[in-house]
């Protein structure tokens, strides 16, 4: 039973946006966006969106949100693919959830699968159904009141849109302005994204105004009648269709003579015109009508009948038809079986403030306790049990907390922490009361760390020393996150001195770890926390849980300092993948990844690409964001740009998503760096913008990396005075730190080079003979290396041929190619200066085809217009083979060989069909092949 739609007017540049959109989506999918006040015809136009989709072959489904259901999770997201996958037949039904898109499945299904996925698990697994959806046909998804959509559904769309370009799927969503929304961070996130076309319904004229309420009363509207009309109603559509209808209802007709009548109607609100015409009705209909605002849309006829009292189908099925027919409710059909909707919110709201509280409370307890009885998801029960008084359920709290479990587990830690918070207003007391402040406060964590934090430090004074121990890291962390790191310093220290002496010893090592390792990295001018653990200056070997963690975090703090004596043992730990998979990324496991990369052990990037794959398939946003910040810069430091540049988009995209300031800048930072290589300098400039890093301005915080950046980047840009001055802030931050190690954060490159271009040499040289001692000590060949570059660069002309051989010696077999590439193109340089032209030639080819290989195009021009100068001839064509495949290309290519489809490809790395095309689009080229059976051979050509 479907409401028939009125006719569309005014409204012919709106409807002409949605047929080019819909014609356009062979070549591309985005996002369509309705915006306008409430009642101007929002839902109207995505009705006729459904119905220009449906005509032209496409699939379509569609969802609302709904003010009363905002912390119901994924309930947006629930509505459009419970319709997709019912409405499927079995086989195309199955093939939804094919490859990663499984791991969504427990948010759309009732039944519980193997595991629980993290909620960046869900996100990934939600994008890949998406794409599924869209193999036979392009997919329309249509989503009215998106303000009102629930956190967790408008997360999947923030990550979806910026995936979609290349894809046959179109995300049609219609926001209410004016109106605060479920989340105003990602809403407007999603609503600022690029739109394939913007529609602004506006008010109707007096003749649209006539000719609206000719189709609702069904019937000739007269002049006066219809203009006074529209001066009551302003031409609001929504508002001339309640006029109509009460009029209808009251037997009015649209005469002249009933003109002075709109004057007393047509300023009342929507509520007192639909309460007009329930009055009209039998009076069985009104309790239907209030049990369906007390349930919400889509409420199963038969639940509803049971609220309202009736027992009879057939009475509730005959009252459910008089409310359609009056314009109140819709009939849809959900999965066979009848189903009410209200026409439009303000008309559920309507109906709803019938209700006095006490009516309320009741009604929402009664259908708490009827869903209860039914065995309805506990996130069901738990939305009702919200709406009621604390103390009035006894089986509030094991409600409250299942549905917590429910929401943890589909990846929603906003509703989850929603219902444990309404959970802390029971009457809980000692031991209960100290678990479900610490389940509330990790899980405010993931996205609100305010509260997590004030929620933590709750349950911690609360707690006995063992019970603090479990605390301390995830308070001492939250307080980093809030800029407050001596505060969380001294929660863990308190926490370690509190333990029993004869307290487990691998819990103790667990937190000398975590105090270590947030403190290294995030927390400036704190010697007394390396003092407070002595032990740790001769740490015995262990094999615990513990153990491991200390190795990571002294490895990590030893990497700060300079001294590489901690890089053995992390190497032996993160060996250890099941321990890798065990550790929280953001704690000393990242330590020793720090290590392992800063010293270019081949071990870190094996390991960080494990940790992505676990990551896509059972991690959160925070994990994943600390896996993209440390793969990329291991990607950047081996000099595989591209690689970079992508994980330091998706961190930037994360923190967007999750809200963290640091994955924000870090991400950035990682970004710029690979941009200032490939020479986008303009794009390099504004990411560090966007996290408050310019010349003028730098935010608190732990930036010694982001001033490097800004750093090198006024140097290549020629600003020299500038860089060095920026150079000289980030020396701050890093003594600030304790970071003195040149392979974590390399200031005095770009300083020796300033230095130099303003002719202080001697002073630059002071700096860069500073910068080779400390590299030397280090020992890892691409910082020491590009110390000895930049020692040759600086020296009288008699030493840099010695300083560019040794370098080239250090690096040639080390994984830092683009440091090579510079290192070749230097000596090659300096020797077309000393006259021997043909000696440059064989280090100026090499620089060029490494050049070429990382991405790097300054360095491969410069390369170029030298060999031009030494009479060598410049290949007209780019670089053939496979040796000249970018790392990121190489990957594809290998896959691609093996017979995998691009989509397999894109989920076997984690990236978007679209990368995998242009990647294997620049295969081809460089391979010279036309197809994907050429490649096996080209592959292995030399």
């Amino acid at each position: 039973m479907v409401h028939r739609e009125s006719e569309l007017l005014e409204r012919e540049t709106e409807s002409a946006l949605i047929k080019s959109t819909i014609e356009g989506m062979e070549r591309g999918g985005g996002l369509l966006l309705v915006k306008g006040v409430a009642g101007t015809g929002k839902s109207r136009l995505l009705a006729e969106i459904h119905t220009a989709a449906n005509k032209a072959g496409l699939a379509v489904t569609s969802a609302r949100g709904t003010e009363f259901e905002q912390d119901f999770a994924f309930g947006v997201v629930r509505q459009l693919f419970e319709e997709l996958a019912f409405k499927a037949d079995r086989t195309p039904r199955e093939s939804l959830w094919a490859g990663p898109a499984r791991q969504a499945r427990d948010v759309i299904d009732a039944i519980s699968g193997a595991g629980e996925p993290g909620d960046f698990a869900v996100l990934h697994g939600l994008y890949w159904l998406t794409i599924n959806a869209c193999q036979d046909r392009p997919l329309v998804l249509a989503i009215d009141d998106l303000q009102w959509c629930d956190r967790p559904s408008l997360r999947y769309l923030a990550y979806l849109l910026p995936r979609i370009e290349t894809q046959p799927v179109l995300v049609a969503v219609a926001v209410r302005t004016g109106e605060r929304g479920t989340d105003e961070r990602l809403l407007q996130h999603i609503v600022s994204a690029p739109a394939l076309a913007e529609l602004n319904p506006k008010e109707l004229s007096a003749q649209a105004t006539a000719r609206l309420l000719e189709q609702v009363m069904q019937g000739e509207v007269e002049e006066e009648f219809a203009a006074t009309s529209h001066r009551a109603t302003g031409g609001n559509p929504l508002l001339l269709r309640e006029l109509g209808l009460t009029f209808t209802a009251q037997g009015v007709s649209a005469s002249d003579s009933n003109a002075g009548r709109v004057a007393d109607l047509g300023g009342l609100a929507v509520a007192h015109l639909v309460a007009s015409r329930l009055t009209a009705l039998p009076k069985a209909c009104a309790p239907l009508a209030r049990a369906v605002a007390v349930l919400g849309d889509r409420t199963p006829l038969m639940r509803a009948a049971r609220l309202a009292g009736q027992d009879s189908i057939s009475q509730a099925l005959e009252c459910a038809l008089l409310l359609e027919q009056r314009g109140i409710v819709r009939i849809d059909e959900v999965y066979g079986s009848p189903a009410l909707s209200f026409v439009h919110p303000l008309v559920r709201n309507a109906i709803y403030e019938t209700l006095d509280r006490t009516d309320r409370t009741t009604s929402h307890h009664r259908a708490a306790l009827l869903l209860r009885e039914s065995g309805s998801p506990p996130e069901q029960v738990a939305y009702h049990l919200m709406k009621i008084p604390a103390t009035m359920d006894p089986r509030a709290v094991t409600d409250l907390r299942a549905a917590a479990a429910a929401a943890a587990a589909r990846g929603a830690p906003e509703s989850a922490y929603v219902y444990l918070r309404r959970s802390l207003d029971e009457s809980l007391e000692g031991e209960e009361r100290r678990a479900v402040l610490l389940e509330a406060g990790k899980t405010a964590l993931l996205f609100d760390v305010v509260t997590g934090a004030r929620l933590l430090q709750e349950a911690w004074d609360d707690a006995d020393p063992v019970e603090r121990a479990d605390i301390a890291p995830y308070l001492g962390m939250a307080y980093i996150y809030l800029a407050r790191p001596d505060a969380g310093v001294d929660v863990q220290k308190t926490t370690i001195s509190g333990l029993a002496i004869d307290a487990d010893d691998d819990l103790r090592k667990r937190l000398q770890a975590s105090l270590l390792s947030s403190s290294t990295w995030y927390v400036p001018g704190r010697d007394d926390i390396v003092e407070c653990l002595p032990e740790l200056h001769d740490l015995p070997h262990g094999d615990s849980f513990g153990d491991r963690l200390l190795y990571c975090a002294v490895a990590g703090r030893n990497t700060a300092l300079g001294d590489p004596s901690g890089v053995l043992r992390a190497r032996e730990t993160l060996a250890d993948e099941t321990f890798v998979g065990q550790a929280d990324p953001n704690g000393p496991l990242a330590c020793g990844w720090w290590s392992l990369a800063a010293a270019d052990d081949g071990a870190s990037i094996a390991s960080l690409d494990n940790a992505v794959k676990r990551a896509h398939v059972g991690g959160s946003l925070f994990t994943l964001a600390s896996v993209y910040i440390h793969r990329g810069y291991t990607l950047l430091w081996h000099g595989d740009l591209a690689g970079a540049e992508q994980d330091g988009r998706e961190t930037i995209r994360v923190g967007q998503l999750n809200g963290s300031g640091v994955a924000r800048l870090l991400g950035s930072t990682v970004l710029a760096e690979a941009l200032i290589e490939q020479g986008h300098l303009d794009e390099a400039e504004q990411a560090l913008a966007e996290v408050g890093i310019t010349t003028e301005t730098c935010p608190p915080g732990p930036v010694y990396l982001s001033l490097t950046a800004l750093s090198l980047l006024q140097d290549v840009r020629g600003d020299y005075e500038t860089a060095l001055d920026i150079a000289r802030q980030a020396e701050e931050a890093c003594w600030l730190y304790q970071i003195r190690n040149p392979a974590v954060a390399d200031w005095r490159t770009p300083a020796a080079l300033a230095l130099h271009h303003l002719g202080r040499d001697s002073e630059a040289r002071a700096v860069a003979d500073e910068n080779l001692e400390l590299a030397r000590r280090w020992g890892a060949p691409r910082t020491l290396g590009r110390a000895l570059r930049v020692s040759g660069l600086v020296s009288p002309e008699q030493e840099r041929m010695e300083r560019f051989d040794e370098a080239i010696a250090v690096l040639k077999d080390s994984p830092a190619h683009l440091e090579y590439a510079k290192a070749l193109l230097d000596l090659g340089t300096a020797l077309r200066r000393a006259g021997q032209r043909n000696d440059a030639r064989l280090p100026l080819r090499q620089a060029l085809d490494l050049a070429t290989r990382c991405g790097a195009a300054p360095v491969a021009d410069r390369a170029g217009a030298e060999l031009t100068t030494v009479g060598a001839r410049r290949r007209r064509t780019a670089l053939t083979g496979p040796g000249a495949l970018t790392p990121s290309e190489r990957r594809v290519a290998d896959l691609a060989a093996t017979g995998r489809t691009n989509r397999q490809i894109a989920q076997a790395l984690f990236v978007t069909p679209k990368t995998v095309e242009v990647h294997l689009s620049n295969c081809y080229r460089k391979l010279c092949v036309t197809s994907r059976a050429e490649l096996p051979a080209a592959l292995k050509s030399s």
